[in-house]
């Protein structure tokens, strides 16, 4: 059995916590050996003081081949939240579902700019007449489609169902990378009655979604995700999953769990139904 307090970090270290479980999740995206221990590192935080409102004139950059563009660093100014709408719509045209996947997630930074509030309604409706260029191919499915709804509904909170039901019905998709992103998502958009998924998924044979899915319980926050993080340390204890349970127990919670027994949830958390 294990036990550990409540004390929970705050909502700003939770944004940056999010922005830093992100980065190293998408970035390693992908990989054939997913190492599920490995420290998280790398954050992006928003800066809006240095955003130009000045966009570039289309006719002065070459827009007509892909191969001149660098998305690494239209990544990292979207991530920054500094991009502009130009920049944005070029990072949309990447051909690689890692990176792209990782941008969807990141135009969460660039949520003040109307202009990518109206670009996200047209990605999700598909409406590629208007944007010709983007990467539809990569746009219109799994897994940069989980990232785009899990980026809607955290934007705009409410009326999200739809993009809500989309996450929930790839939790069985065959592609790790799928079922990495739903449990991200949900982790971030998710309720109570998705815990049980999440958990089984961190305690599941395929080490990147298991990484994936203790990530999503330490973003979900709140005392049902914290003993089913506690649960997965237990059964992994001494191991590299287990290692992982616990740094993300100590990162969110500020304490480290033990083997006695755990207070009764108070049913005072956000999640808890």
């Amino acid at each position: 059995m294990t036990m550990y307090n409540s004390t929970y970090m705050s909502s700003g270290s939770r944004l940056i916590f999010t922005s830093t479980l992100l980065s190293f999740l998408l970035l390693n995206a992908c990989s054939d050996n997913q190492d599920d221990s490995q420290p998280v590192s790398s954050s992006f935080s928003s800066n809006q003081d240095s955003i130009s409102n000045t966009e570039p004139n289309p006719e002065v950059l070459n827009t007509d081949t892909t191969n001149l563009i660098d998305y690494p660093l239209l990544q990292k100014k979207i991530m920054s939240g500094s991009a502009l709408l130009f920049d944005v719509k070029q990072a949309l045209t990447e051909t690689d579902v890692g990176s792209l996947t990782n941008t969807m997630h990141g135009l969460y930074a660039m949520r003040w700019h109307r202009g990518v509030y109206n670009l996200l309604d047209d990605m999700w409706k598909l409406d590629k007449k208007e944007h010709p260029d983007f990467a539809w191919e990569l746009l219109e499915k799994p897994p940069v489609r989980i990232a785009l709804a899990s980026t809607i509904n955290r934007i705009k909170i409410i009326n999200t169902d739809e993009q809500l039901e989309y996450i929930r019905n790839h939790k069985n998709d065959e592609h790790e990378f799928h079922r990495a992103q739903v449990v991200i998502a949900l982790g971030m958009n998710g309720e109570a009655g998705d815990i049980d998924y999440i958990k089984t998924m961190a305690m599941s044979d395929n080490p990147y979604v298991a990484q994936s899915a203790l990530s999503g319980l330490a973003l979900m926050g709140g005392d049902k995700a914290k003993h089913a993080l506690a649960e997965v340390w237990k059964e992994f204890k001494d191991t590299k999953r287990g290692d992982l349970a616990e740094q993300l127990i100590q990162k969110v919670y500020n304490v480290s769990p033990t083997l006695e027994k755990p207070e009764p949830l108070t049913g005072n958390e956000s999640q808890d139904e």
